[in-house]
């Protein structure tokens, strides 16, 4: 392994690295740490074909801490691989960081599932995680650009209104775009649970003719009818068909076969209910 001291200045970030933002009172604490004590754990670059340069592989936050410090050069692992390796690596370090933006995960997963024409579980295999967990991942790319930036890491309890990457595959199970920035946008102002959410997203998927009249009224009024399932849905949706029916408006020639459905609806009724009622008791 070798190891030496390169200038600061020779040194350049990686465009594709996974990580995109850096919390910057904790930068300036990293870079106080530097001050008082050096640089203990090198950072780890790769030459490039200029060869006066050094490209960052892991370790960018000390690199970018040390130039807050004041340093003029640097301890550096010097490792000879080419860019796909070094995406890699990064992309595995990062991993382990909780503090790494979900989106950012998906935007390295995914360029180097298309650098190396990997499929799901090729990836998933390379990076010793599950099948299931790259598709999430992968998943949070098909929500709107603004929605997937939000969704944040957590370990513990999240802040209220935040999204999470629970809450993430609950949106994704909606197909239009609009409805889950509107999902998201409920999430935030009104606080929901990851469970709320996914009984909401239910909600919706089974009346998607209501969409709008759902979203526009509180989610708890909404959940509190949200547990009627299966084909009590389809019930509903009749029964709200027939509270909207004006009588008065139909053809005169309309009521009498109306009239004579709506009595063998009676019957049918009033037998199922003795059979649910049966079943229940």
């Amino acid at each position: 392994m070798e190891v030496k001291l390169i200038p600061i200045d020779q040194i350049v970030e990686d465009p594709d690295q996974p990580r995109r933002g850096y919390d910057e009172e904790s930068l300036q604490g990293l870079a106080e740490s530097i001050r008082r004590y050096g640089l203990i754990n090198p950072i780890t670059v790769r030459p490039l074909p200029d060869g006066a340069t050094y490209q960052i592989v892991t370790g960018e936050r000390r690199w970018r801490a040390a130039q807050i410090a004041g340093l003029t050069e640097i301890p550096c692992i010097i490792k000879h691989i080419d860019h796909d390796t070094a995406t890699t690596e990064q992309l595995i370090e990062n991993l382990q960081r909780e503090d790494l933006a979900p989106i950012d995960k998906a935007r390295a997963l995914k360029n180097l599932k298309e650098s190396r024409r990997l499929t799901n579980r090729e990836l998933a295999q390379m990076l010793g995680l599950s099948e299931r967990t790259i598709g999430i991942w992968l998943g949070l790319l098909e929500l709107p650009e603004e929605v997937g930036e939000q969704v944040i890491a957590v370990s513990g309890r999240p802040p209220a209104g935040s999204i999470t990457e629970s809450h993430a595959r609950s949106l994704l199970e909606l197909d239009d775009p609009e409805l889950q920035t509107r999902v998201a946008e409920k999430i935030r102002e009104e606080e929901l649970t990851s469970d709320e959410t996914a009984a909401l997203v239910r909600t919706l998927r089974d009346e998607p003719d209501r969409a709008d009249e759902i979203l526009d009224q509180p989610a708890e009024q909404v959940l509190a009818v949200a547990e009627v399932r299966g084909p009590a849905l389809e019930v509903r949706r009749f029964r709200r068909y027939l509270e909207g029916l004006d009588v008065s408006a139909l053809h005169p020639s309309h009521l009498p076969p109306l009239e004579e459905e709506l009595e063998l609806l009676l019957e049918i009724i009033a037998e199922q209910l003795q059979s649910i009622r049966a079943e229940v008791g």
